[in-house]
């Protein structure tokens, strides 16, 4: 069997109003604060890697920084429509698929599967 899906994204320059986007997520996902965000020994330099919160689809979860998401999932699914509209969402927010607009780290995102639509 193959691995959970696992991806990650990134905005490079811009950042993220992550309180903003929460608020607005929250309209059609579950969206809860994170324990991740305590601050740590890193927390003056890692601040923006910080995830503050965790946005919940079907299947699918998201941490969210201001310059990052983190797609998740706790076992492998096939995505439900709700998960797919979550990712387009992020993805959307968050358009790149690696760190740095500098031509390394390449990541390219896992397959995966979607739940057959329902009639």
């Amino acid at each position: 069997m193959s691995s959970p899906y696992f991806f990650v994204r990134h905005t490079w320059i811009q950042r993220v109003d992550v309180e903003k986007l929460a608020k607005d997520l929250g309209s059609s996902f579950e969206v809860v604060s994170s324990d991740r965000a305590e601050p740590g020994p890193t927390s003056i330099v890692g601040r923006e890697t910080r995830e503050t919160f965790l946005v919940k689809g079907d299947t699918l979860r998201v941490y969210l920084s201001s310059i990052k998401a983190t797609f998740f999932q706790k076992e492998r699914k096939p995505f439900t429509q709700n998960d797919l509209r979550l990712r387009e969402r992020i993805f959307a927010i968050y358009p790149h698929s690696r760190s740095t607009p500098f031509p390394w780290g390449f990541m390219q995102e896992p397959r995966f599967e979607v739940e057959a639509a329902t009639k």
